[in-house]
């Protein structure tokens, strides 16, 4: 049905909003397209472009979507897609942005988390998050939860992390990063025209040597846990951005 897949070049992406936002933002990188016959109403200005641009695409079962994916939450549609160009922290910090907004994710894998975060970059303005791993950002979880948010938010590659955040606060940057323990409250925080908020996973949270970089803020609450979500913690905070800071003079996606 399908051509080879090439792992280097190429990746499947699943969900309905995550293939909605991909046609919408680069429809040109759609390779092949497979849907059930229940999917076909909703793309179907997709399977239009795709056969007015001689790529090809498939009416499969439900089944067939799950062996594809690997996935049960496929909902019902998956692309073949080419990958993004990999962009690095360097690169962006070369166009002397004015105004900035960056995620850094120092120890966060989960794929839905990520998601999860994205969804919430997007919402908010974010322009790009940090992670020492790409792939971590691009699995087919992590876009499917994001619900298309991937396609508004840049990734860059972050292998040295504490590196990174040194480099963008030699930069100028505003390092924010987060602790429950802290004594400054999120909405005292006065926001820079340039920040990169750092988080951490839950288990192992942001090290000493990151913390000690940045302005340490909490999220007040009412104590009876420990924490928040990862993925909740950052759309508290880019809530509070959002309200303080005009979002429309962030230096636009580098893209």
């Amino acid at each position: 049905m399908s051509k080879k897949f090439n792992r280097e070049s190429e990746t499947k992406i699943y969900g309905e909003n995550a293939c909605l936002a991909l046609f919408k933002k680069r429809p040109e990188d759609i390779i092949q397209l497979f849907l059930t016959k229940e999917k076909l109403k909703t793309f179907s200005h997709i399977t239009k472009y795709c056969a007015q641009n001689k790529k090809a695409y498939h009416i499969v079962t439900r089944e067939e979507l799950e062996q594809m994916t690997k996935a049960t939450h496929h909902e019902d549609v998956c692309m073949l897609v080419k990958k993004e160009f990999v962009l690095t922290l360097e690169t962006y910090l070369l166009k002397k942005p004015t105004r900035s907004l960056l995620i850094a994710l120092e120890n966060v894998s989960n794929p839905h988390n990520i998601g999860a975060i994205l969804r919430s970059a997007a919402h908010f303005g974010v322009n790009a998050i940090l992670v020492p791993e790409v792939k971590a950002a691009n699995t087919a979880a992590a876009i499917r939860t994001s619900e298309g948010g991937s396609e508004y938010v840049d990734v860059f590659a972050a292998p040295d992390f504490k590196k990174a955040i040194a480099l963008l606060k030699k930069n100028g940057f505003q390092i924010i990063t987060t602790s429950s323990h802290a004594k400054k409250s999120l909405y005292e925080l006065k926001w820079a025209d340039k920040v990169v908020i750092v988080f951490g996973e839950e288990a192992e949270g942001i090290s000493k040597e990151t913390l000690s970089l940045g302005e340490i803020i909490k999220i007040p609450g009412t104590d009876s846990v420990e924490s928040l979500n990862v993925s909740v913690a950052a759309g508290v905070i880019l809530s509070d951005y959002y309200q303080k800071v005009k979002i429309h003079e962030i230096t636009p996606r580098f893209k």
